[in-house]
């Protein structure tokens, strides 16, 4: 890869810097390890040089480089005396080839020279900085080990993480800093401390993805597999597991890690910190090889466990390849946790869905909870789309629209899998439809659903505009309905339909809008019987007169809706009591947006047609007056011909 900060092929100059430093070493009498191994820390030291600096690295930095490397290298001969490791980077251990006290010689060695060497590159505050890292790393070794006494090792873990792995790759990304060689694309210094946090979460990081891959038989490692397990070592893989996990086979470890879900949370949760680190990394100014090689060991977690005999199959809607370049996770919890605390996301559904919030007052105070949260949900889903904003306030691209849906879907589906993502939003309401049973294919046919917004399309028919409405608006009620406890397909086949008539709603009451955003929704085919082309839509806008064509247009696609809500009516007598009142009132208050376009003398491109509460107030008398009248018989017939989903 080449352009700013990128890193030449391996040999140049990395071991190359690194076997120049390791000759200065052992020209004073230190003994120094060969160079070999992937050389993640020095690599990680590399990545915050831009490259009009490279060729002006001098011995000093290298030198740097080597302790760190030096330093890793004495913690690995450590391990493999205290965790008994016969076989690393696909070849035995200096302990199984020799035995103990020749590992701890060795790690002595290479300990004692990585401090000489870190001496020698003459910077006080990278000394200090060496030195804390060190202790650090053995400190961290220590309190794993003593991890074995605590009832709940979860929450003990990051620290243990953070200074047993983290330490050494901290030091190594602050180096540049401490040499006045690190820096931004824009010129701007980043402080050494920055470097050291964000090497110290790459280094966790780092250590969460051999945590899970150690559970994972088919993926290649240079280790054995199950090591942890053996070891009784408490990992970041094991969730909320205790120690009563240990007290199983290894075989029955490996297929209750894949068979419960676990290998798919923990695969999550490295995804999730991916996506934040690297965000943070590129802000940094980090190598974008650095960037794209962190995406990659993430994507080797979903793959391994995805590929895995063990972990079985399952359909996901919308599924494409994960990105491989660091996506928005922190941005977007920013954005959901800026709603506020949950009792306020009852606001954010007001201000949103004036109508149906309206109808939401006739729920019970938990229902009514219930269902404001789900709404607020769909909301900020469809908002991350239509409202979209880069790091400087500037509108996102097309490919950023689709990293970010794609990073809310892994933080939706991690939370509906019982994971904890801090962003309450997720964790709520994914929580709650986890807990009754809704499947998480409804919640990812509706970011689907907004995927399809991302760019401009045209609908040919209202066939073709079905699966839209679909995903957008009948899988919200299908959501609903199942959140109440109905599961029954002929309900949720009205469920679907009421979903499919609000929708059309929405498109016929926001032309204007959805043609500013370059969008037209209306169903091409109709538009052309009807002789309206966008022009005319441009021209009437412009404050051209409304075509008696358009009107016509408008009148035939309100008639397609008015028949879904007929449709819809049927369901309505066979749900829950406390369902059946704001169900209707919602339906018969959004039907008379129809009205008020026709109000507005079908005038939907420059005038927003909404209902005043004098009007919600009668509609709702009179849908509560039909809810009496409405029978309870079931009509056999095909709703909605277009798009058929499972119900289930």
């Amino acid at each position: 890869m080449t352009g700013r900060n990128a890193i030449p092929p391996l040999g140049e100059p990395l071991v190359a810097g690194l076997e120049r430093a390791t000759a200065i070493a052992v020209r004073r009498g230190i003994e120094a390890p060969p160079v070999r191994g992937k050389l993640l820390r020095p690599r990680v030291a590399l990545s915050f040089v831009p490259e009009d600096r490279l060729a002006a690295l001098g011995d000093r930095f290298w030198l740097g480089c080597l302790a760190v490397q030096m330093a890793h290298e004495a913690s690995l001969q450590h391990d493999d005396v205290l965790d008994r490791g016969t076989e690393r980077r696909d070849a035995a251990t200096l302990f199984a080839r020799h035995g103990r006290a020749a590992a701890l010689l060795a790690g002595d060695l290479y300990l004692t020279g990585a401090y000489r060497v870190a001496r020698m590159v003459r910077s006080e505050p990278f000394l200090a900085d060496f030195t804390d890292a060190v202790e650090a790393t053995v400190r961290g070794e220590r309190m794993q080990h003593e991890l074995s006494a605590a009832a709940n090792p979860a929450p003990l873990y990051g620290e243990v993480v953070g200074a047993k792995s983290g330490a050494l790759f901290g030091v190594a990304a602050a180096l540049p800093g401490w040499m006045g060689r690190a820096g931004r694309p824009d010129g701007t210094r980043v402080s050494p401390i920055t470097l050291r946090e964000l090497g110290v979460r790459l280094g966790a990081f780092y250590q969460a993805v051999d945590d899970l891959l150690d559970y994972c038989p088919d993926a290649e490692t240079g280790k054995p597999k199950l090591q942890d397990f053996t070891n009784r070592t408490w990992t970041s893989a094991l969730g909320d597991r205790g120690w009563d996990w240990f007290e199983q086979t290894p075989a029955s470890a490996v297929v209750e890690f894949f068979r419960t879900g676990m290998a798919r949370r923990a695969a999550a949760r490295v995804r999730l910190e991916c996506l934040a680190l690297t965000a943070d990394l590129r802000d940094a100014g980090a190598n974008p090889v650095l960037v794209d090689l962190i995406a990659s060991w993430s994507d080797r977690c979903r793959r391994a466990v995805a590929e895995s005999p063990r972990a079985g199959s399952r359909a996901v809607v919308g599924a494409r390849p994960l990105p491989s370049s660091a996506a928005t996770a922190a941005r977007i919890a920013a954005r959901a946790l800026a709603l506020g605390p949950r009792t306020s996301w009852g606001r954010y559904f007001a201000h949103h869905s004036r109508s149906f919030s309206f109808a939401a007052l006739l729920f019970p105070p938990e229902e009514r909870r219930l269902v404001r949260e789900i709404y607020a949900f769909c909301r900020f889903t469809d908002d991350l789309v239509d409202e979209a904003a880069g790091p400087n306030g500037t509108r996102l691209t097309v490919a950023g629209l689709y990293r970010t849906l794609d990073a809310w879907e892994e933080i939706c589906r991690a939370a509906h899998d019982g994971e904890r993502t801090d962003i309450p939003l997720a964790d709520v309401v994914m929580g709650e439809t986890a807990r009754r049973g809704i499947p998480f294919e409804l919640v990812a046919e509706l970011i689907e659903g907004v995927r399809m917004d991302v760019e401009p399309r045209a609908y040919g028919s209202l066939d073709e505009l079905r699966e839209y409405t679909y995903r957008v608006a009948s899988v919200v009620g299908a959501w609903l309905t199942r959140a109440f406890g109905v599961s029954d397909p002929w309900v949720l086949e009205r469920a679907h339909a009421l979903g499919h008539a609000m929708q059309m709603t929405n498109i016929i009451r926001d032309v204007g809008e959805d043609l500013a955003l370059g969008r037209v929704y209306l169903p091409a085919d109709r538009m052309a019987r009807h002789g309206v082309a966008r022009g005319s839509l441009l021209r009437m806008q412009a404050g051209a007169e409304v075509q008696p064509g358009y009107v016509a247009l408008l009148e035939e696609v309100m008639a397609h809706a008015d028949a879904a809500y007929e449709a819809s009516y049927e369901g309505i007598p066979h749900l829950p009591p406390f369902f059946q009142r704001p169900v209707t009132v919602a339906a018969q208050v959004y039907r008379g947006i129809h009205d008020r376009v026709r109000a507005n003398g079908y005038d939907n491109l420059n005038r927003r047609a909404h209902t005043s509460l004098p009007d919600k107030v009668l509609r709702a008398r009179q849908g509560l007056g039909r809810l009496r009248t409405m029978p309870r018989s079931r009509r056999a017939r095909q709703l909605l011909p277009t798009v058929q989903k499972e119900s289930g």
